[in-house]
């Protein structure tokens, strides 16, 4: 079932008029109509997959986590009962997206576990090979995830959707493992492939029935199509975009809105290269009718000067407006309305903490409390221009753990960090020891569905 293997399959927006409610909303509806009428086990996974995924596009957390729990909920019973009908393909097939569902939910030595079963039971079958990479992406670890892609892809079935899916997600691990000029060349292929006539009867069904909803079992490949075209491109787009390839980047990005004008990566992308002012704002307008809550789109946004917003009829609109307040009064209460309408919020949380006139971000000291690395890790964003100059240029010394097996993240004072990739030391070290670790502090990344320090190491000694 591919919603499956794609986990997230967005509705198409045939429409490019502005909108009075955020453009997930309807995609959380349809979503949350599916679940009502359908009652099988795969209908029901991929509805809580979904919805956790698009509350977390909202940064709304505590909800996404909810729908998670709720999809593990599902494949464990799932577990039990296949077990109980001594029907091995599909206790593998449960077991791979229970070891998902825990992945998201940041649990990840249970879902290593889950997945190893998985593997000893279905090695033959791509479509588990592509749950484990999806989930050793969501772990943070994407060299694994590129050997699971890997796998996937050798095995895969002749039908094209399936090689299509495969490779793209072999090629959305390839990005984050940083091997991006295999990426590109799979993402051409996909994007080629998908719009070619190999694929023509999906095109004149996704053109025939002008398909809004979100995945449904009677229209998957539909639905699979259509979501999968969405990602290739913008995938391809953002590597042509890294590497300089400005025109080819915005052409790609227009592609999206083809298909789906309120993409809000797409929109924001083409705000970042737009090629006039006007163009800028009347994209980023675009982009925060889209998803306003996006910390992304955000932090893109406050690196520009922006002219008074005439309308604030909006969601979008007052979160913009809120934004050009700063750390005022009129901020915060912009905020707070917005709070009451959407409570459980976490961009809008941290916006109206930062809009606290006391709230100014302090460089922690070279050898760093934990307080130090939770003030920095909560409020890196806010660090102004000068401060971060002054943070690339300086070292730290702390005393570590590691997690796992390589040394790759861990823990300083209960601080996540991690490294952009497994780094290897000279010496000989205990990794379950805590060790003395020299670093500079690059930035914040996103892992295990919290936030975490991203370190370049320099050097590691033991403890004394």
């Amino acid at each position: 079932m591919k919603v499956l293997a794609l986990l997230v399959v967005l509705a198409l927006c045939a429409s490019s008029t502005a909108q009075t409610r955020l453009a997930s909303d309807f995609e959380i509806a349809q979503m949350e109509l599916q679940l009502a009428r359908s009652r099988d086990f795969e209908s029901q996974l991929s509805g809580r997959l979904n919805l956790g995924d698009l509350r977390a596009a909202r940064n709304e957390l505590s909800l996404a986590g909810a729908e998670y729990q709720k999809a593990l909920s599902l494949a464990d019973r799932e577990r039990i009962d296949a077990r109980r009908d001594a029907s091995l393909s599909r206790y593998a097939n449960a077991t791979s997206y229970a070891a998902l569902a825990r992945a998201k939910l940041g649990r990840a030595a249970e879902a290593f576990g889950l997945l190893e079963e998985t593997a000893r039971y279905a090695s033959d079958d791509a479509e588990a090979w592509n749950v484990y990479a999806s989930a050793m992406r969501t772990l943070g670890h994407p060299r694994k995830a590129v050997s699971a892609a890997r796998n996937a892809v050798a095995i895969a079935q002749t039908k094209p959707l399936d090689k299509a899916i495969y490779q793209h997600a072999l090629a959305t691990a390839l990005i984050e493992a940083n091997e991006l000029a295999e990426a590109e060349q799979l993402l051409v292929t996909v994007t080629d492939a998908l719009r070619s006539r190999t694929f023509q009867s999906l095109q004149n069904q996704v053109a025939r029935e002008e398909s809004f909803e979100i995945y449904s079992s009677a229209r998957g490949d539909v639905a699979a199509y259509v979501s999968l075209l969405n990602r290739a491109q913008l995938r391809l787009a953002s590597l042509y975009e890294k590497r300089g390839a400005v025109d080819r980047a915005r052409a790609h990005y227009e592609r999206v809105l083809e298909g789906r004008s309120d993409d809000v990566t797409a929109l924001a992308a083409l705000a970042r290269l737009a090629r006039s002012d006007a163009e800028r704002e009347r994209y980023f307008a675009e982009a925060f009718e889209a998803n306003p809550f996006s910390m992304a789109l955000v932090r893109e946004y406050q690196r520009h000067e922006h002219p008074p917003i005439e309308d604030v009829s909006s969601t979008g609109a007052r979160v913009r407006q809120a934004l050009a307040q700063g750390h005022t009064r009129a901020a915060r209460e912009t905020l707070d309305a917005l709070l009451a309408q959407f409570p459980q919020n976490d961009t809008l949380r941290a916006l109206r903490r930062e809009a606290e006139p006391s709230a100014m971000v302090a460089l922690p000291s070279t050898n760093p409390t934990a307080d130090d690395l939770r003030a920095l890790l909560d409020a890196f964003e806010r660090l102004t221009p000068e401060q971060r100059v002054a943070l690339d240029q300086e070292t730290f010394t702390s005393t570590v753990q590691f997690e796992g097996t390589a040394f790759e993240s861990g823990t300083i004072d209960g601080v996540p960090f991690r490294f952009s990739e497994p780094t290897i030391f000279d010496g000989a070290f205990d990794i379950t020891k805590p060790l003395r670790l020299t670093y500079r502090i690059l930035g914040v990344t996103r892992a295990n569905s919290r936030d975490a320090l991203l370190l370049e190491p320099l050097r590691l000694e033991g403890t004394p």
